[in-house]
């Protein structure tokens, strides 16, 4: 979504659909999803104290473009991965705890499988790049 789409959303203007998304992006569109993982690009670990350890959620954009890899980019900058295909993507039913709003997949890649979340309104791009981008 651009700015002034946001912007018009806000007021309630204008709202994107999938289809719209699609379309755009099979016409040379690049966007930006914004999303969650626990390990693209490496597990980030965070003491909860007495010795144990979790794997923190982190939040982070795919950038999607025709032509290019898919590329995860932890929303701090300390992580950027290029996704590499083969691609398998899988909704795994998970609901996403404090995020209802995102659904979560499965991602299988050249590299390894890996977990991500993002928003509903975007699964539909989401799973069209990864399904186009199969081999």
């Amino acid at each position: 979504m651009t700015v002034v789409d946001v912007l018009l959303r806000w007021v309630w203007i204008r709202r994107r659909t999938s289809a719209q998304d699609i379309e755009d992006f099979r016409n040379g569109q690049p966007f930006q999803v914004v999303g969650f993982t626990k390990s693209i690009g490496g597990a980030a670990v965070a003491s909860i104290g007495r010795g144990k350890e979790i794997v923190r959620l982190r939040q982070g954009y795919l950038r999607l473009a025709v032509g290019d890899a898919p590329v995860w980019t932890d929303r701090r900058g300390g992580r950027s991965v290029a996704l590499r295909p083969p691609f398998r993507l899988e909704p795994t039913g998970e609901k996403m705890p404090m995020a209802p709003k995102f659904e979560r997949y499965e991602l299988a890649t050249a590299d390894g499988t890996y977990d991500v979340a993002v928003p509903k309104k975007d699964g539909a791009l989401v799973r069209f790049v990864f399904g186009a981008a199969r081999g």
